[in-house]
């Protein structure tokens, strides 16, 4: 048996790295995390109580393996009790802590029977034959399933990055933010959230400061392939699962209609927990088309694999290839009869506004599309030559005429840089320079003029380019041109909350500072708090007091009371009250 005293000094003698997982890996209330508070752990004997609380406890069994919990009950092989031991339910000799043998005596319920072999109730794998377990067909069905989910969630990504995805002040999207979402990304609005929380699980966009962002991750997965995108998409969500799903997972092979009894099975006492978590990866399994029915197919085990070549192939095996052309309408309708590449379809994007995702996507061209573009640095060559290459027609005549319209309005005048980043140039007809030059409302600007086509300034290029919008002149800024983005004025923000990891590792600096504080003699503190605990709990203890002729002796005392620099106990060898200064005591050893 192990008490309070025994964890204490245990935890503190572990690594950093290790003690940050094992607090990681108790799920601490955030009260006790915290830096203040009255719950708060300001030390390690804090820490242990924290653990040894019965809620703790019972959260710890919980996660526990079947073999571990059965050891814990009879004394099994250490090897059998390393999960027991990662909690610190157990120390690395095989000794349970007291608190973890009370807790496992008052629920029977959760310690399993030894097995001889598998239990009657397990479930096992079966290898049915029936219409919903033909591989071919669950493959087309599960690349199904997967491209639409890709294609919501690459649509949830560009949204993000627009601005458009707020959260609300208690957390989560509203209602009519996620019908909007829903209409823009071609899905129900009732998987919205769980979406972006797929998104946010995989490491591509977050929740911060009110909105939405997208990470550098997110942005490299928006540009990979579909196939890269799909294996790219398991990989990452089959690694932040938690090892017990995973463990079942595996248990359960291709068959993933018995989770959450194989689950309890493999946990018996994780029911909890563990039931809703297996039944949102078995769910997950199906959105991300991995399986079909409740089965794996053979596609979903390679994604699942080790193996990223084998992922990607099958991947590449089961999704529509992409197309190299699309079909330019009369009505300014462009029609993708299967995926784009994502370079193309981002092209594609830039003069036209996405109407309908989807395996057969539908996208509309209209002035502002063109204006946008113009303005976003393009030119009406430029426009017109990317219709040209991705149409798989020709451009139809209403299309040349909008973007010549446009561009006649909106992108004659483009505005650059000068020579050496000083200044700006302007390009442009004979006439329209004429007009802009002997403009009264741009005499400021000090124009000079080389050539016809060039009009030259001073003044920096956003500049030039807002005088000449607000006298209505179809100018435009070169990409080249464009100012950096700066930061806006300041402004309140939340505060935000800490991960768990980061939590668990500030609390770990805080006990080591906590511990090596001062030059007051932290062995002597140590010991104070070791003495205080023996009282609070009427524990044993054996104290080594140094004599006064340098020798030290043992006395094993149950201590009563602590003050004024003395501990007083009942010595249990003789059966006296002693008092005992604790400026001479140099050791303390548990005596249960």
């Amino acid at each position: 048996m192990t008490t309070t005293t025994d964890l204490a000094a245990r935890l503190r003698e572990l690594p950093d790295d290790a003690l940050e997982r094992l607090v990681l890996a108790r799920s601490l209330p955030t009260a006790a995390l915290g830096e203040s508070g009255p719950q708060h752990i300001a030390d390690f004997f804090d820490l242990a109580e924290a653990l040894r609380t019965d809620d703790a406890v019972d959260a710890a069994i919980e996660r526990l393996p079947r073999r571990a919990l059965l050891a814990l009950r009879t004394g099994g092989p250490v090897a059998d009790l390393a999960p027991a031991v990662a909690l610190g339910l157990v120390d690395e000799s095989g000794a349970v802590d007291d608190a973890v043998a009370s807790r496992l005596a008052a629920r029977p319920d959760v310690v399993p029977d030894e097995p001889g072999g598998p239990a009657p109730d397990r479930p096992v794998a079966t290898d049915r034959q029936d219409p919903a377990d033909d591989d071919e067909r669950a493959r087309a069905t599960g690349a199904e399933h997967a491209f639409e989910t890709l294609t919501v969630l690459a649509e949830l990504l560009r949204a993000a990055d627009a601005g458009a995805v707020r959260e609300l002040a208690k957390g989560g999207i509203g209602a009519p933010l996620a019908r909007q979402l829903a209409e823009r990304t071609g899905a129900d609005a009732a998987v919205v959230p769980d979406r972006l929380v797929l998104l946010d699980r995989v490491g591509a966009a977050h929740p911060e400061d009110g909105s939405w962002k997208v990470s550098d991750h997110g942005h490299t997965w928006l540009r990979s392939s579909w196939p890269d995108r799909w294996a790219t998409l398991v990989h990452d969500w089959r690694e932040g699962l938690d090892p017990a799903v995973v463990e079942v997972l595996g248990l359960a092979g291709d068959e993933l209609t018995d989770v959450v009894a194989l689950g309890r099975w493999a946990y018996p006492a994780g029911a909890r927990w563990l039931d809703a978590v297996l039944l949102e990866a078995a769910g997950t399994a199906r959105v991300l088309g991995l399986a079909v029915d409740g089965r794996l197919t053979s596609t979903g085990r390679a994604l699942l694999g080790d193996d990223p070549d084998a992922a990607r192939s099958a991947a590449a095996a089961d999704l529509p290839g992409t197309v190299d052309g699309v079909y330019l309408q009369p009505d300014l309708t462009v029609i993708a009869p299967g995926p784009l590449a994502p370079a193309d379809d981002d092209d594609l994007r830039a003069v036209a506004d996405l109407e309908a995702p989807g395996l057969a996507a539908r996208y509309r061209v209209s002035e502002d599309s063109l204006r946008r573009a113009l303005r976003d640095g393009r030119t009406r060559d430029e426009v017109l030559a990317l219709f040209t290459r991705l149409g798989a027609t020709e451009v139809p005549q209403p299309l040349t005429y909008l973007i010549d319209q446009v561009a006649t309005r909106d992108g004659s005048v483009v505005v650059g840089r000068g020579e050496g980043d000083l200044g700006s140039v302007l390009h442009g007809t004979p006439e329209q320079l004429d007009l802009i030059g002997v403009d009264a409302e741009l005499r400021q600007l000090a124009w000079e003029r080389p050539d016809l086509t060039t009009l030259v300034t001073k003044y920096p290029p956003h500049v030039v380019a807002s005088a000449l919008e607000d006298q209505r002149y179809p100018a435009v800024l070169a990409a080249d041109a464009r100012p950096e983005t700066r930061s806006g004025p300041p402004v309140r923000r939340r505060t935000p909350s800490r991960s768990p990891e980061q939590a668990a590792r500030a609390l770990v600096e805080r006990l080591r500072l906590t511990t090596e504080r001062g030059d007051a003699e932290p062995e002597q503190e140590w010991m104070a708090r070791q003495i205080d605990m023996a009282v609070r709990g009427r524990t044993p203890i054996r104290v080594t007091v140094r004599m006064p002729d340098g020798s030290e002796r043992p006395f094993s005392i149950v201590p009563t009371s602590m003050a004024a620099g003395r501990v007083r106990g009942k010595d249990t060898a003789v059966d006296v009250e002693r008092t005992l200064p604790l400026s001479l005591v140099v050791g303390i050893e548990s005596d249960a």
